[in-house]
């Protein structure tokens, strides 16, 4: 059985597959899309995860972080991305799977990522921790790029997705 974990971003959209019973890391990867018109990406995302989703006929569970609209200074942007997470829900509905969504805090309070401090609370210092923990954890060799996220690949949206599925993971052992 496996859990596929989403970071859902119109632009980049990263996704993990995890074994649900070792926790062991099944495949990883990037949504990227192509288009200027949102609608079209989002068309996109839903192709590519149906296509995902049918490769790995062992998933019992979608986890995907929420869209935490308060915190957006974009509205735009805000409405986007709860719109997509419609989006892979209907790819839910239609695949017949289960899905979780959690909070940003929430996968991050369980990865152990709050450091305590205003400074820890910043995206940019998320984002980094976040790497860093999916390179200790599955001895990978991630990217963080704060800067010249354009022409450099910043692997952010991949570890992130990562680690949303190895929060519902270490949640699940517990019970």
């Amino acid at each position: 059985m496996e859990i596929l974990g989403i970071d859902a971003a119109t632009k980049k959209t990263g996704y993990s597959v995890l074994n649900s019973t070792t926790g062991e890391l099944v495949e990883y990867g990037l949504i990227k899309t192509n288009s200027e018109d949102v609608r079209e990406r989002m068309k996109e995302i839903y192709f590519e995860l149906t296509k995902i989703i049918k490769q790995h006929k062992d998933i019992k569970v979608v986890v995907v972080e929420d869209v935490p609209i308060s915190s957006h200074n974009n509205l735009k942007t805000g409405k986007e991305l709860s719109t997509l997470q419609g989006v892979i829900l209907g790819v839910c509905f239609e695949q017949c799977l289960p899905w979780v969504v959690y909070a940003p805090s929430g996968w991050r309070s369980r990865m152990n990522l709050y450091d305590g401090t205003r400074a820890g609370m910043k995206r940019a210092v998320q984002k980094e921790l976040a790497v860093d923990k999916v390179n200790e954890l599955y001895n990978l060799n991630f990217n963080y790029y704060i800067r010249d996220t354009k022409t450099k690949q910043s692997d952010d949206d991949v570890a992130e997705a990562i680690l949303i599925a190895r929060a519902y993971f270490l949640e699940k052992k517990e019970d």
